[in-house]
């Protein structure tokens, strides 16, 4: 299938943000250590972070509805470039807490408003079909994961070389004031394919209303809250807890320096980065061919639970790194192809503020997680965190088939 070359072009920015965003991701929380910021301050940096971003979300989602989803990713990119210029006045928390705030409403702002944005345009355009927003998430997946294998090998670069990592910080943030000028250049969706005037007119709470009413009316959209609930609370210890994990299980927490440790890091998150684009790349489009979305994200979850036990079972060698990038590409399926196909079930007109109060509720479950999380690393370690995460996988696959199995009774209840 040709993408039309609005989508595509809005597909490259979504998919640079992700990459600009993590060209320190290899090594943001080591930065933060390394400046003084305690391990106990990293956690409440993380909390305060929770916090924001559930305040924002809703409030962001109906913005996104009453002016636009194109202005709330644009306003999200300043946001994000005001954060990373912030980041380099490290251990200073008067500072860091503001800029954790700033970087909770860039979030906020984008979170959904993306997804509304692609699929507005594609409703707009002469591609019809279920499958059509299946194709099209899997290629922005194929994207990121590319975007992100060149940011992270760039971020260690720049460190290296420049011998500081605030260098790599200054970049990000010029970064996303580029990506301003690119979303501008990108068609918007219209006002008024977003929402009538009743729904303009309407009160914001009315709106938020009716979206939530929807989600908890219908079993799939409780099926999507509970599953997007625990995807979120997983994914807790891989993306904040990740650094410790791979250096305590490959030996090297305690024996390597500094900049081994950062070749390391970075070693790994370009290798799950390439992988997973290669995942995307070839295999998951080829199986999209094959068989029925919700039966590859299935598999991919049973996939991601037995490579995460095992990355558990094995310390002391190179082998968590391989396991960890094969984890990584399984794991990318479920998280965004549960949203294309919650796509099929929205409507336009409210498509941001429903995705915004899911996104809420997870962001709920992430805050339970991550104080869950914090008790069982200082009281039992690490591993225990990542056991977590490995329970929160297991939870989704039930939900996964109650999806189908509900799926089964609607198509059969059309065709009747």
């Amino acid at each position: 299938m040709a993408i039309d070359y609005e989508v595509k072009k809005l597909l490259y920015g979504c998919a640079a943000m992700s990459g600009v965003r993590l060209i320190t991701g290899s090594f943001h929380a080591f930065f933060w250590l390394s400046m003084g910021v305690s391990v106990t301050q990293l956690a409440l940096l993380q909390i305060v972070f929770s916090v924001a971003i559930c305040i924002f979300e809703v409030p962001c989602g109906i913005l996104g509805d009453k002016i636009g989803v194109k202005q709330n990713v644009i306003f999200s990119c300043f946001f994000f470039s005001l954060f990373f210029f912030l980041c380099i006045y490290a251990p200073n928390l008067s500072v860091l807490i503001p800029a954790e705030i700033i970087y909770a409403l860039a979030f906020a702002l984008c979170s959904g408003a993306d997804s509304a944005w692609i699929k507005g345009l594609i409703d707009g355009s002469l591609y019809k079909g279920s499958l059509v927003y299946h194709q099209v998430n899997a290629y922005k997946r194929e994207l990121t994961a590319f975007m992100n294998m060149i940011a992270g090998a760039l971020g260690v670069l720049i460190v290296l070389s420049m011998d500081n990592y605030q260098s790599a910080y200054y970049f990000c943030s010029f970064g996303f004031l580029v990506l301003v000028f690119w979303f501008s250049r990108v068609r918007g969706v219209g006002i008024a394919s977003v929402g009538s005037s009743q729904l303009r007119n309407s009160g914001s709470l009315l709106h938020a209303t009716e979206a939530f009413v929807y989600l908890v009316t219908s079993k799939i959209g409780l099926y999507y809250i509970l599953i997007c609930g625990f995807i979120v609370a997983a994914l807790q210890p891989i993306f904040h807890f990740w650094q410790p994990f791979i250096l305590e299980q490959t030996g090297a927490l305690d024996n390597a320096t500094g900049k081994t440790k950062i070749l390391i890091l970075g070693l790994c998150f370009v290798s799950y980065s390439f992988v997973k684009y290669l995942f995307n790349r070839f295999v998951i489009k080829y199986l999209m061919q094959k068989y029925a979305p919700m039966a590859i994200t299935l598999c991919s979850l049973v996939l991601s639970a037995v490579v995460m036990l095992a990355l558990l079972l094995v310390a002391n060698s190179w082998a968590p790194i391989i396991l960890f990038t094969i984890f990584h590409s399984f794991f990318s399926v479920p998280v965004t192809q549960f949203e294309a196909e919650f796509f099929k079930h929205i409507q336009q007109k409210n498509a941001n503020t429903v995705l915004s109060i899911v996104s809420f509720l997870a962001r709920i479950f992430g805050i339970l997680a991550l104080i869950l999380i914090g008790w069982l690393a200082s009281n039992i370690g690490i591993e225990a965190a990542f056991c977590f995460a490995l329970l929160c996988i297991c939870l989704v696959i039930p939900l996964n088939l109650a999806w189908l199995y509900t799926d089964k009774k609607l198509i059969k209840g059309e065709g009747a």
